[in-house]
């Protein structure tokens, strides 16, 4: 199952602008958990500020201006 986080970052947080989806697929252990995605999008991009992730029927939903953490 795919994880989605979905970010933006601080400088445009303020324009109400879409924000930037990233996938993360299943691994050779099972599936990508949401946490698992939050730290992956993390580590790709530290300056990112996740704001939702998604999975299936999971969602998490971060507060602006910190977003989710791993």
């Amino acid at each position: 199952m795919i994880a989605t986080t979905y970010h933006t970052y601080a400088d445009l947080l303020t324009d109400g602008g879409r924000l930037a989806a990233t996938e993360w697929g299943a691994h050779p252990a099972g599936c990508a958990s949401l946490a698992e995605a939050v730290a992956a999008t993390l580590r790709h991009d530290p300056e990112a500020i996740i704001l939702r992730a998604v999975r299936g029927d999971e969602a998490l939903r971060g507060l602006a201006p910190a977003g989710l953490a791993a």
